[in-house]
């Protein structure tokens, strides 16, 4: 998709390939509609309803794009921020877990408030005007200990879950009673933002399917739920209750719950164009062939091509860690809407950190980390994937009230893997064509001499002018017979992105793609001129033809109609196409380019980035020049320093020894409702020294400088001893306890004054003698103290960026976790400043633990050193801050 790429137009092709890129759809007709929900749900003029292919909002298609935000996984504080920036990117729904382990991780105790707070979240989206998409569970995945069901229902032997058990549809009757009551008055019909309730996820047993959905939605009804649509995962082949659940479907690319040994997984058929909406199969009984084509037979179909899960990024698991880019992303929504998608949901369009539980940490990846590569990561930046997903967005926002009604058509070639993939998306007289030369992690040929040509009801098109070379990597999507405003667009070979109306003058916004010239066939009957900067405008009859454009921000062709109203085409480069942002101020389209990170807020327009001078160009279709720059620049912030100190197995324990005596000994309380994960005694004394835990001796080994011995079986949930005595009086002993809590929290316990002796009196310490310098090679640890700003200074957000060797890292602010990594090379970004409360009082801390020798079974990078990983260190620590500034 990047323009590194080359494509040379070819002069000459043959008619055998010529007719490889033909499709016949002189024969579409309309599909009959037949509506799931009977009677409209929603106020006047918002009335939502689905059919076989579409939903409508107020009686008119809808293309919407939901984007997947769970708020239990971020602050509070910053719902809005994320919210904002998903807005701005083109998402206008907002998809959300309700997890039922997260609100109510002991029986009878839940917990709706702060971070946890449902219906302020929701009443937020209504803010700022998107709607929302419960996804209730009970079970729902997520990436999450027992898919978010709590351990107490998992533990309980009287039910079976997941299940039409009574014991466990009533406790089920219970959960959603509790969801409820969090959102009433919020739902659709009631004038609120939710539109939609799923129904479990991924329940694919046999013969339980249809029965087991019914019954969760008989109990949602049952407790209060009415809204338009309800909904279910679809993997797997597995049945669905017909017309009264939407299956909803997911496709990933990037693929890290596979474990293929450290290798690179094969293609699959997600990543080409296929009707296929579950696995390897699907009834035929809705596809129908007509000579080299195929489609769904609409009127078969009886539920919409709708998507919860469409992978744009993709989480790092233990045994794969995957670096994805822009171009998978770009790709997947490409090869989605050419195969008939009605709804364009994304998981997960926000990263987050998972919460830490009393008992338990509950990520099944990283215990808290969950940025997923996803547009808006962990702590809320842009992920490199956003700038490919929010132009398709703004596409499908402006154009998929056109397209949701367009049947997707298939050439029978496609079938052929090896062969160039294309669909076309028609009523049979207008519509778009797509195409993918894309492999993830695998190249394709060029496919030289390639012109498309369609047989429509009323016409033939053969597009572009001249063959051309499609080259690897190359995806796009072409439209033909659009009408803009009154004016038919014939064909262009530039990709739409949005389009902007101001007064008498709407503006519609192409790039050149993959370095296939832009070309445009524009019928003449309405138009009164046609002007074109930087381009050759040839009349042909009653058209004009459009080539030689140079693609740009004064790229602008302008025609004029009959009427004195203004079509304006502007056709970018794929560089400002990325920089592209659509929204509104008050009533007002506008449409800008930055690099910057864009929202809109309480009616101000606010550029964010690492710089402090930032460049925006804000269209102006009536103007002189066709974009106005802006430049804001303000004072940059003094440098921000973060310094890491490296820690020994003992830095922050002292040297201790008693008056009088050979006993050193320290009660401490162990008591915490988690179990023990792990726990290290670290000591090093001066003479031959016993241990005992509890009264039991311990038998340490001595590793490098120290002595290390395994407590974790010796550890109480109640106070503890440990006693050290010398063989002989005045042993010098320095001493760390680590213990590793389930729930994710660190304790330590170092030697000090206030350690005792066999007569409880306090015990003497001393500076004058060296602590073990660093941790034994054996262990293949780290542990590292961050210095950093004081972060309360600063209004805007702060980050810390690590890069460093090691297998994985958890950063600690005290004892509690903050957020952890699986090492893939790339750095790990942590939103310190989220926590500058708690860093004014306690230290940020992290632990590194190293590969071990073999590292062939995990998926890295090649540029990943998986030597030098072996062995924890910080690479590199730097401080970014963010400028935000109003556009005025």
């Amino acid at each position: 998709m990047k323009y590194r790429y080359i494509a040379l137009a070819c002069l000459l092709c043959s008619t055998a390939v010529r007719a490889q890129y033909q499709m016949d759809l002189q024969h579409v007709g309309t599909v009959p509609l037949n509506y799931l929900n009977k009677e409209p749900i929603g106020p006047k003029g918002k009335e939502i309803r689905v059919n076989n292919i579409y939903m409508e909002e107020g009686g008119k298609p809808v293309l919407p794009v939901m984007g997947e935000f769970h708020y239990v996984r971020m602050d509070h504080r910053y719902w809005r921020d994320a919210l904002l920036k998903m807005k701005a990117s083109g998402v206008n729904m907002v998809a959300t877990y309700v997890m039922w382990s997260l609100h109510e991780e002991t029986e009878g105790q839940q917990n709706w408030s702060g971070n946890h707070d449902l219906r302020r979240f929701v009443q937020l989206c209504d803010e700022l005007g998107l709607k929302v998409h419960l996804r209730a569970g009970p079970y729902c995945n997520a990436e999450m200990q027992h898919g978010a069901l709590p351990e107490w229902i998992v533990n309980n032997k009287a039910l079976v879950t997941r299940s039409n058990d009574p014991l466990y549809l009533n406790y089920s009757k219970k959960w959603y009673q509790s969801v409820f009551k969090q959102v009433k008055g919020l739902l659709h019909k009631d004038g609120g933002p939710i539109m939609a309730l799923q129904l479990e996820n991924e329940f694919v047993k046999k013969g339980l399917v249809v029965s087991h959905l019914m019954n969760l939605k008989k109990l949602a009804r049952e407790a209060g739920f009415d809204v338009p649509l309800y909904t279910m995962t679809h993997w797997m082949d597995s049945e669905y209750p017909k017309g009264e659940v939407v299956p909803y479907g997911g496709f990933y690319i990037e693929t890290p719950w596979v474990t293929n040994h450290g290798k690179m997984t094969p293609p699959t058929n997600f990543e080409y164009f296929t009707y296929n909406r579950l696995s390897d199969n699907i009834g035929t009984d809705i596809i129908k062939i007509e000579g080299d084509v195929e489609s769904f037979d609409g009127s078969k179909n009886d539920s919409p091509f709708f998507t919860c899960e469409v992978g744009v990024g993709a989480p790092t698991f233990y045994h794969r860690r995957a670096v994805v880019d822009g171009g998978m992303a770009g790709e997947n929504i490409n090869l989605r809407l050419g195969t008939g998608v009605n709804l364009m949901g994304y998981y997960m369009y926000v990263g987050g950190t998972n919460p830490r539980g009393e008992k338990n940490t509950y990520g099944n990846g990283p215990y808290f980390g969950y940025d997923y590569q996803a547009p808006i990561r962990e702590f809320g930046t842009l992920g490199k994937v956003m700038t490919e997903t929010k132009k398709l967005n703004y596409f499908m926002n402006d154009f998929g009230s056109e397209l949701a009604p367009m049947l997707a058509y298939l050439p029978l070639s496609n079938k052929n893997k090896d062969n160039l993939q294309w669909s076309v998306r028609s009523d049979g007289k207008s519509g778009y064509l797509f195409v993918s030369n894309y492999l993830y992690r695998y190249d394709r040929p060029t496919f030289d001499q390639v012109q498309f040509k369609l047989k429509l009801q009323d016409e033939e098109l053969a597009f572009p002018r001249k063959p051309v070379a499609i080259v690897n990597k190359s995806y796009f999507l072409w439209p033909f017979n659009l009408d803009m405003n009154g004016v038919n667009l014939k064909y262009g070979t530039a990709q739409p992105i949005t389009s902007h109306r101001e007064g008498k003058v709407t503006s519609y916004f192409f790039f050149e793609d993959d370095a296939i010239a832009a070309e445009y066939l524009i019928d003449a009957t309405q138009l009164k001129r046609i002007q074109a900067k930087g381009a050759k405008v040839t009349k042909e009859k009653n058209r004009y033809f459009v080539s030689n454009v140079t693609p740009g921000k004064e790229a602008v062709i302008t025609l004029t109609k009959t009427n004195g109203e203004q079509i304006k085409l502007v056709t970018l480069t794929e560089k400002q196409s990325d920089e592209l942002w659509k929204g509104k101020l008050g009533e007002k389209d506008f449409v800008a380019l930055t690099s910057s990170s864009l929202a809109v807020d309480a009616g101000k327009m606010l550029i964010t980035a690492e710089d402090a001078t930032q460049k925006i160009s804000l269209y102006r279709s009536q103007g002189q020049k066709s974009f106005e720059d802006k430049v804001y620049q303000g004072k940059k912030a003094d440098q921000l320093q973060a310094t890491a100190t490296v820690l020994g197995p003992m830095d922050e324990a002292s040297w201790i020894y008693p008056k009088t005596g050979i006993v050193l000994k320290k009660a401490f309380d162990g008591t915490s409702l988690a179990d023990v994960t792990e726990a290290t005694l670290r000591f090093s004394s001066d003479k031959a020294v016993k241990v005992y835990w509890n009264g039991r001796e311990l038998s340490p080994k001595t590793v490098g400088e120290y002595a290390k011995a395994d407590v974790k079986t010796h550890v109480l949930s109640r106070n503890n001893e440990i006693r050290f005595e010398s063989v002989e009086n005045g042993a010098n002993v320095i001493a760390s306890i680590e213990i590793l809590y389930k729930n994710g929290v660190r304790k330590v316990w170092n030697t000090d004054d206030t350690w005792l002796n066999a007569d409880n009196k306090p015990v003497e310490t001393r500076d004058d003698k060296s602590k073990p310098a660093h941790y034994a090679a054996e262990e293949r640890l780290g542990l590292f103290a961050f210095t950093l700003p004081d972060l309360t200074r600063s209004k805007d957000e702060v980050r810390l960026e690590l890069s460093y060797f090691g297998d994985k890292a958890t950063a600690y602010i005290g004892e509690e976790p903050f957020t952890d990594s699986y090492n893939d090379g790339t750095p790990w970004i942590l939103g310190v400043s989220r926590k500058k409360e708690e860093l004014l009082n306690d230290k940020l801390t992290v632990r590194i633990t190293g590969f071990g020798a073999d590292t062939q079974d995990i998926f890295l990078e090649d540029n990943f050193d998986r030597i030098k990983s072996q062995f924890p260190a910080i690479k590199n620590a730097k401080m970014v801050k963010d400028y935000t500034y109003s556009v005025n």
